[in-house]
């Protein structure tokens, strides 16, 4: 099962730094998977960075049992 963490506000939106999922598909569908398992996720879903094995990644890569995705909001800096 690929774990799945969590920083920031989302951590701090959904309660839990990370879980494993039993979940195989592309970043798109694990974007949809998370939408439904947590819906308070549904409004910022789409502006989210994924990173899978510690490296960013488009919305067509795979996710396969075992991988680590990192859930990364939007950073601002100045």
């Amino acid at each position: 099962m690929p774990t799945v963490k969590y920083f920031s506000f989302v951590r701090e939106r959904l309660g839990l730094s990370e879980e494993e999922i039993d979940f195989e598909g592309s970043v798109k569908e694990l974007k949809s998977f998370l939408a439904e398992r947590h819906p308070e996720l549904r409004e910022v879903i789409n502006s989210l960075r994924i990173a899978v094995n510690e490296e960013y990644v488009g919305e067509d890569t795979q996710i396969r049992d075992g991988d680590t995705v990192a859930i990364i909001p939007p950073v601002s800096g100045g």
